[in-house]
């Protein structure tokens, strides 16, 4: 799998937790020694797996995310997310690492 179809995946899966209230399969796409960070660093930089569960557990988000003007470089994949239900407005951009089929480092940017 391309680091683009795995960020791919990733937003299926987020959007899905946001619907059920179950994060668990976006989780296990994340490897056990994964970085979670956000440029905003308020919101905070999150290593492994049990840190990055309990960001979801504690503060699940509320927003659904569509991927807009995406690219993939070898093992990176970049692309700017808007709100699923106004994907005209752009929110930010995320950075997805990769190594097979696992994330190794979510970037959440604005």
């Amino acid at each position: 799998m391309t680091s683009l179809e795995l960020l791919g995946k990733y937003v299926l899966l987020h959007n899905y937790g946001i619907d059920t209230g179950d994060f668990e399969p976006m989780l296990e796409l994340f490897d056990d020694n994964a970085i979670f960070e956000f440029e905003d660093r308020r919101i905070g930089s999150f290593e492994g797996i049990e840190m990055i569960a309990g960001v979801f557990k504690r503060q699940a988000p509320t927003i659904k995310l569509a991927l807009v003007n995406d690219e993939n470089n070898a093992g990176i994949a970049t692309a700017d997310y808007a709100d699923e239900n106004r994907p005209e407005v752009r929110l930010g951009a995320i950075t997805l690492e990769s190594e097979g089929d696992k994330i190794k480092r979510l970037f959440i940017a604005k």
